[in-house]
């Protein structure tokens, strides 16, 4: 048998003492014994005697029970825990291990399958978990919106996170069962991290619910199973026209999506970002201590987000690991700006051009902070944050277009400060956009979006005050026309 977990002097005494009176219990009862069988006969008052010894005797052992709860507990808050296992390293909250951070608290969510309605969607969060569990301030999660032809970003995405990922598909009709095959050909025939880190929910219209099959529920559909990893993933045996999406001119929810996505995180930290932008490695640990060593920045009543710049790639070329990485291709012009000459002003940093030009330095700092006005009026940063911030006004379709900008004129509004990162950035997946296909394929669509915009900035100024300085689209100062000089001709 192991030895006994030490305790201190004070508690041997009633420790000493407990097992003291048990024993003179036992001796007495034993005397006692022809007593005692006569008293279980005697059904007139023998039995009470039997049961309130018996009583006291119980009374005894939870006294010395309590007693012993009260030494665990007193060691556990007075010592060091001790690192028995892997497991309970890596699952450690990070609130017991900064003072600092006890604030930072959120409700232990809901884990498992929970259907949901949003509006005139229904939502199945946790559709399929991943396997690693958080605490709520122990890591970052990444939320992302998609459907499954964009899935094939999984892979790069969790291998530069390396940390939990939560992404809300969309799959009204028949596109939830391709959804599905392309979740389990994820599992089953990407990398393990997949499972290890990746939550998927799933939604779709109520008008377009999906059939159930196989006398299953959609709730039980799902099979964790791939037959043939040598084939083909799921997307990309469908082409856009097989879609139920498009069969039934369905616009996409985008902000549907992130809402879900966000919600659906587990942790306190959140980083609302597009599916096909990676992120630089190792980001996680960085901006862990960085939130450890600038409190002042994560006050309850603080308003701040720290910013992440976006680039793009040409097609074929390896994403950048590090700033350095990204400076040279720069310099060679196979990087630039994100949407350069199709939105810069969307996406471009404050002081972008000596953050470009700053050499990259150890550690994760901030470079410059600013607001969403003046020459950033119509800015779409992406940006780690917390749970508290705002959700996305889901009126807005991908469609559309400026599906973001309504929560970033929000956080105008509510006078929030954008922290930009020095050594961390965004690349979009390899390739580079001339034009956004939206202003080609969905003009109409475009229109009535920039109109309901306006709207909703009214709105906005109604619930949380008017800001002359914010606003939803960039207003092109003219220059103004020089006086013109009366030309004096020469007499002839």
């Amino acid at each position: 048998m192991g030895s006994l977990p030490r305790l201190r002097d004070g508690s041997l005494f009633y420790v000493v003492l407990g097992a003291v009176v048990t024993s003179f219990y036992f001796i007495v009862i034993g005397k006692l014994s022809t007593t005692r069988v006569v008293n279980l006969v005697d059904h007139n008052g023998g039995a009470a005697n039997f049961s309130r010894r018996n009583s006291e005797y119980e009374e005894v052992c939870r006294e010395w029970l309590d007693l012993m709860d009260q030494e665990e507990l007193l060691n556990r808050n007075s010592s060091i825990i001790d690192e028995s296992t892997e497991d309970v390293k890596e699952t450690k909250n990070w609130d017991n291990s900064f003072e600092m951070s006890s604030h930072l608290r959120c409700d232990i969510k809901y884990k498992d399958k929970e259907v949901i309605q949003r509006g005139h969607y229904y939502a199945i969060y946790n559709y399929v978990r991943a396997e690693k569990e958080f605490g709520c301030t122990e890591t970052i999660t990444l939320t992302a919106p998609a459907d499954f032809r964009f899935l094939d970003n999984v892979v790069p995405l969790v291998e530069k996170w390396m940390g939990p990922i939560s992404i809300a598909l969309y799959a009204p009709g028949h596109d939830f069962y391709t959804t599905l095959r392309a979740i389990s050909y994820l599992r089953n025939c990407g990398t393990d991290l997949i499972r290890k880190y990746v939550t998927f929910h799933i939604f779709f219209d109520q008008a377009h619910t999906p059939a159930a099959r196989n006398g299953s529920s959609i709730l039980t559909l799902y099979t964790d199973l791939y037959n043939d990893c040598t084939a083909l993933p799921p997307w990309a045996e469908t082409n856009d026209t097989d879609m139920y999406k498009f069969q039934n001119n369905l616009l996409y929810p985008i902000n549907v999506a992130r809402n879900i996505a966000k919600l659906g995180a587990q942790t306190y930290f959140v980083f609302p970002s597009d599916i096909e932008l990676y992120p630089t490695k190792n980001f996680i640990p960085l901006f862990m201590k960085f939130w450890k060593e600038n409190p002042e920045l994560f006050t309850p009543e603080s308003r701040n987000v720290f910013v992440l710049p976006i680039f793009e790639i040409l097609a074929n070329e390896t994403v950048p690991e590090n700033k350095t990485q990204l400076m040279a291709m720069l310099a060679t012009k196979t990087a630039q700006l994100f949407h350069e000459g199709v939105c810069t002003r969307c996406h471009k940093v404050i002081e972008s051009d000596k953050w470009v030009a700053a050499p990259e330095t150890e550690g994760l700092g901030v470079f410059s902070v600013g607001k969403r006005i003046g020459p950033h009026i119509v800015w779409e940063p992406f940006y780690v944050c917390t749970q508290k911030e705002p959700l996305w006004d889901e009126r807005m379709t991908w469609e559309g277009q400026n599906n973001k900008m309504v929560q970033a004129f929000t956080m105008c509004v509510l006078n929030y400060d954008f922290h930009v990162l020095d050594n961390a950035f965004l690349i979009h997946k390899p390739g580079v956009k001339k034009k956004k296909v939206q202003m080609v394929r969905y003009g109409q669509v475009v229109k009535e979006s920039s109109a309901l915009l306006q709207k909703i900035a009214i709105e906005l100024q109604e619930l949380y005050g008017y800001n002359k300085k914010c606003g939803t689209k960039y207003i092109f100062q003219r220059p103004k026309p020089k006086p013109k000089v009366p030309v004096i001709l020469p007499k002839t």
